[in-house]
């Protein structure tokens, strides 16, 4: 990692600790514990763990609860400790579609809107990436290259979300926080937050859209992922839409296409 990450962590580990001690001291000396609370049954938004910063671990266990481990700062610049950083977020599980063959992501239990993860890998420039890399490369910051997660494998949970067909809607999407820096070395860890934009239902589909230019460039026909075993969010019919008229647009429809990087993949 380099040294102005390096500084960046330590200066943010420190603050982190004093709001954590003034915490501690208005609740009467009682530390925080991670666990998370619920909202009839699913997960909110881990106590704030997840806006604890870059010195935290974002991820979750697989019975819900937060994993409360320090990030592992030496070896990367994301909120992730060693451990889920080469395991993955157990909140998710990368699986093979049962019709089209592909591994696709599914949740492993009720996740809420607001729940964030990272799409991390190596930052490279897009020549280096390859063919295979070029389909999974997310843009990183101006001028510092694409995250190329394929050597990463299974980890890189976040490279193997479908992207929803024309009758189906996106519930994750990329936001401009970025983990890392241009002038950290190439190959370096590096990601961007994503955030789900929808509730999402156990064993149901994460999805991220791509983008036109996507398939455009590549002769490819949208279809929709959706089954029986993950099933994929579709879309409201007209009618229900007029039973709601006055119902706001999500956050998602209002961003278009500022959801997601159009240089996706």
């Amino acid at each position: 990692m380099c040294d102005r990450v390096r500084r960046a962590r330590a200066k943010e580990r420190a603050s982190t600790t004093d709001a954590d001690a003034q915490d501690d001291t208005r609740r009467g000396g009682a530390s925080w514990t991670p666990t998370a609370t619920t909202r009839e049954g699913v997960p909110t938004r881990l106590r704030g763990a997840q806006a604890k910063g870059v010195s935290w671990c974002w991820a979750t266990r697989a019975n819900g609860s937060i994993c409360g481990a320090r990030a592992d700062c030496e070896n990367s610049c994301l909120p992730y400790c060693a451990e889920h950083l080469e395991r993955g977020d157990e909140a998710l599980r990368v699986v093979k579609h049962p019709v089209f063959g592909d591994k696709i992501l599914i949740a492993t239990r009720d996740l809420p809107k607001g729940y964030k993860t990272v799409y991390f890998g190596e930052r490279k420039t897009w020549r280096e990436c390859g063919r295979a890399g070029r389909d999974h490369a997310m843009h990183f910051r101006s001028g510092g290259g694409v995250i190329d997660p394929c050597p990463l494998g299974d980890a890189a949970q976040l490279q193997f979300m479908s992207n929803p067909g024309p009758n189906e809607v996106s519930n994750n999407r990329s936001t401009n926080v970025f983990f890392g820096d241009t002038r950290c070395p190439k190959r370096t860890l590096v990601g961007r937050e994503f955030i789900l934009s929808r509730d999402v239902k156990k064993g149901a589909q994460l999805l991220q859209w791509y983008g036109a230019d996507w398939f455009n460039s590549r002769d490819i026909k949208r279809l929709d992922v959706g089954c029986d075993v993950y099933p994929a969010e579709r879309k409201k019919r007209k009618q229900e839409r007029a039973d709601h008229p006055n119902r706001e647009p999500s956050r998602a429809k209002v961003l278009g296409d500022a959801t997601n990087a159009s240089s996706r993949r």
